[in-house]
């Protein structure tokens, strides 16, 4: 997680998380979502197409959901909020930082919080699978993958 801190950062500290959120998600909505269904379709509807893993917090569980695709597996990895805590503040050496630059990385770890939450919500809202990486083995999930993608090939 780098840290940047530029002329926006004052307005950043300023924002509700609600509305960092709903801006996060219009920005995957407008910008990333058109592309990324863009590699989706072809992967899920072209029997020549090549198999097609995705990853990345702009897979939005109500985008997926309106994609409507046979042979589409969707899994959200999931983590509790220790996890995102010690990993946001490790990778911004938050201990080193400034109070003003602690405040940042404060309000990023607000938002990431919020956003997984609602995120969690979302996924069990449309049925998605979701697994919390701390609960599941890598052999575990890894089984989860290789079983989806042979019921696809049937």
């Amino acid at each position: 997680v780098p840290v940047l801190f530029g002329a926006g950062s004052g307005l950043y500290l300023t924002l509700p998380v609600d509305e960092l959120i709903a801006d996060v998600l219009q920005h995957y909505r407008v910008n990333v979502w058109p592309t990324v269904e863009t590699l989706i379709r072809p992967a899920t509807t072209e029997a020549s197409s090549d198999r097609l893993i995705l990853e990345g917090s702009a897979l939005w569980p109500e985008f997926v959901a309106t994609l409507n695709c046979d042979g589409l597996s969707a899994l959200w990895l999931t983590a509790g909020a220790d996890v995102f805590r010690q990993r946001i503040h490790r990778a911004s050496r938050y201990h080193s930082r400034s109070a003003v630059e602690r405040s940042m990385v404060d309000k990023f770890l607000d938002r990431t919080l919020a956003y997984n939450e609602q995120m969690i919500d979302a996924v069990e809202c449309h049925g998605f699978r979701r697994v919390d990486v701390l609960r599941s083995s890598v052999a575990e999930l890894t089984d989860w993958c290789l079983a989806a993608l042979n019921a696809q090939q049937r």
